[in-house]
């Protein structure tokens, strides 16, 4: 039996970009190979998401991972990142062998390669529509900042601030595009902003990543696609602002930790 990593379809589109790029890091540093967990009804919404990208990955069904649970060669076999069996593996003592990959650290951009990035963009534009708002944003000196939904009631206002604060002082008549699928009172901030809402997230996501900068909020459902606009259009102009909370510990080019 192979080596294998299963990872899981997350629920937050940009969390599997992260899910899709350890496991290729993985696949190509270890013996691993990496699979979905073939859970049917994820399943659709994975090859959906897919087909937006140059993407391609091969699936395990679930009844497959629970026999391999079982098995008496699964200490050095099997490696999970699903929810459904994480807790039969906790039962077994396999807690070292969950992994969560639904968060790319920013202390590993350094192990992104073009191939990857190349991998998580999209390989067609079928989807774009607000032309116009396209327009301001790369004709301006425009900050993305993305807020999920489940996130409105716990924003850090104050880190917002301190951030548009910050840029500022580096970048000339800069606007802010904050981009949120839910109704939003006030976002506390020291520049200009315009509130985007969009339906498609393929749309919100493309000119998320388009912002010519990017202020990354550490909240758990709001991380992952505000990282991952910024790391799949890095400029050298670009400048980034995260929680320091998050500080890496490696000095990255215009990647700002407040």
């Amino acid at each position: 039996m192979e080596n294998i990593l299963v990872l899981e379809y997350q629920d937050n589109f940009a969390d599997n970009l992260s899910s899709i790029a350890y496991g290729k890091i993985i696949e190509k540093e270890t013996k691993l190979h990496c699979y979905f967990e073939n859970d049917t009804q994820k399943r659709k919404h994975f090859e959906k998401f897919m087909s937006s990208f140059n993407l391609d990955y091969d699936f395990i069904s679930t009844s497959r991972i629970k026999k391999l649970t079982e098995s008496a060669f699964l200490k050095n076999k099997l490696y999970i990142d699903s929810k459904k069996i994480k807790k039969e593996m906790t039962k077994k003592n396999l807690r070292d062998k969950i992994i969560n990959l639904a968060h790319f650290r920013i202390s590993d951009i350094d192990l992104i390669s073009d191939n990857i990035k190349n991998m998580l963009k999209f390989s067609k534009y079928d989807f774009l529509v607000n032309y116009d708002i396209l327009e301001n944003i790369l004709s301006n000196q425009s900050i993305g900042l993305y807020i999920n939904e489940k996130d409105l009631n716990s924003v850090n206002n104050d880190f917002i601030y301190r951030a548009t604060q910050r840029l500022n002082k580096y970048i000339k008549k800069p606007k802010l595009y904050v981009f949120t699928k839910q109704k939003i009172k006030d976002i506390n901030s020291f520049i200009d902003y315009e509130i985007i809402n969009l339906s498609d997230w393929r749309e919100e996501f493309y000119f998320l990543t388009n912002c010519k900068h990017k202020i990354i909020l550490n909240s758990k459902n709001s991380y992952s696609e505000g990282f991952w606009a910024a790391v799949l259009n890095q400029k050298d102009y670009g400048l980034y602002i995260f929680d320091k909370k998050l500080k890496s510990n490696k000095d990255l080019k215009n990647w700002i930790g407040i």
